[in-house]
């Protein structure tokens, strides 16, 4: 197990800042998209095979929204030097290990709260329960914006998509030939 420090991570103003630095946006995105992903896909196995709606009801999206930025959601934590830079490790950055000394405690958990906080306060509960069912999550929280130009695709650790939505292939007939078909899938909820 790694020895957890509160060790210097930066600039004596990034040490003292309550939020986290631009360069751990990123991760930072990552983790918050992780913690939702996580727990919208533990609710959703609790649902009956036999219900008829297999979708989470208001309330349990907006308590699971409201407890992603609790302290405890980043208390699994650290930062740890990779490759010869500071970098954030935990469950959404499964790649990430090795021994080494790790810090954390500290401001990092009001770091944690503040960007999940901000990143939240963007978007409507059901359009994260939304882009969690569609398997866009990571892409509306993160990759437009905080991953931008960071990460070419989405990280598996962070690619949820609920097992209880469902695509339909729709083909369209080409224009150039009529017995060639452009098939795709589509997302269709199921209410």
């Amino acid at each position: 197990k790694a020895v957890v420090s509160t060790q210097s991570t930066g600039t004596e103003e990034e040490e003292k800042a309550h939020w986290f630095p631009p360069r751990y946006y990123c991760d930072a995105c990552q983790i918050v998209t992780h913690n939702v992903g996580t727990a919208f896909q533990e609710a959703e196995e609790k649902i009956p095979k036999r219900k008829k709606r297999q979708v989470l009801g208001d309330i349990d999206v907006l308590e699971i929204v409201e407890d992603a930025c609790l302290k405890s959601g980043f208390d699994q934590y650290s930062v740890q030097e990779f490759d010869g830079k500071l970098q954030i490790k935990g469950p959404a950055f499964p790649s990430r290990t090795g021994a080494g000394m790790s810090m954390g405690g500290g401001l990092w958990p009001v770091r944690y709260i503040n960007y999940c906080g901000s990143t939240m306060e963007r978007f409507t509960e059901d359009e994260i329960y939304a882009y969690y069912r569609q398997g866009i999550l990571f892409t509306e929280l993160c990759l437009k914006d905080d991953c931008k130009g960071e990460l070419k695709g989405v990280p598996d650790a962070v690619n949820f998509r609920s097992p209880l939505a469902h695509d339909e292939e729709i083909c369209q007939q080409n224009d150039n030939n009529e017995n060639s078909q452009t098939c795709k899938k589509s997302f269709k909820e199921e209410l």
